[in-house]
């Protein structure tokens, strides 16, 4: 296993991209929210039901006090539930990440390894995929660059026998201009 492999295996980063990752957090707090303000609306409302002579704010203070219970659980579960989105979510990010990176890497000529993915990580077939379209486009490089160096090679060939048919031109004018001046 070489060092590029191993960095690859050893990747910690949880926040990859930015972007996606960033978003489905926020869609998620969002979410959580949301269904927390609903719980307490809730939880509101059947406490002023269940007695309809106390005003608002003691059904409040009686849904605070019921909060001790499920309010801590919450607030340990929120930031598992934050590491839990962004570990899963970067077996996705990752992989899309990389490719996109070898992708560029592709481009610029710079790809020297087949691309892989981690174990567990989603879509791994698209490095197969990948890589069977980068050792296309290496094999295509290298005709194009046999046939623009053979393509040189005529045109240098071609250039040197013109010059020797111009040599041999310019030796026949010579030698009929000594004739026609010897004939004078």
């Amino acid at each position: 296993m070489n060092l590029k492999t191993q960095k690859v295996l050893l990747r910690q980063q949880l926040l990859i991209d930015h972007g996606v990752q960033g978003s489905l957090l926020r869609r998620t707090a969002l979410y959580s929210c949301g269904c927390a303000i609903y719980f307490i609306v809730i939880l509101v409302f059947t406490e002023s039901m269940s007695d309809p002579d106390a005003n608002f704010t003691d059904a409040f203070f009686r849904c605070l006090d019921e909060s001790i219970y499920w309010l801590p659980g919450l607030m340990l579960l929120t930031p598992v539930v934050a590491y839990d989105l962004l570990k899963v979510t970067n077996r996705f990010a990752g992989p899309v990440f990389r490719l996109r990176r070898e992708m560029q890497r592709l481009v610029d000529g710079e790809s020297e390894y087949p691309l892989s993915f981690r174990d567990g990580d989603y879509w791994i077939e698209m490095a197969d995929v990948f890589n069977e379209i980068r050792d296309e486009l290496h094999k295509l490089r290298e005709e194009k660059a046999i046939i623009a160096r053979i393509r040189e090679e005529e045109i240098n060939a071609a250039s040197q026998e013109q010059l020797f048919v111009d040599d041999e031109d310019d030796q026949e004018s010579s030698d009929d201009l000594l004739i026609a001046s010897d004939a004078q």
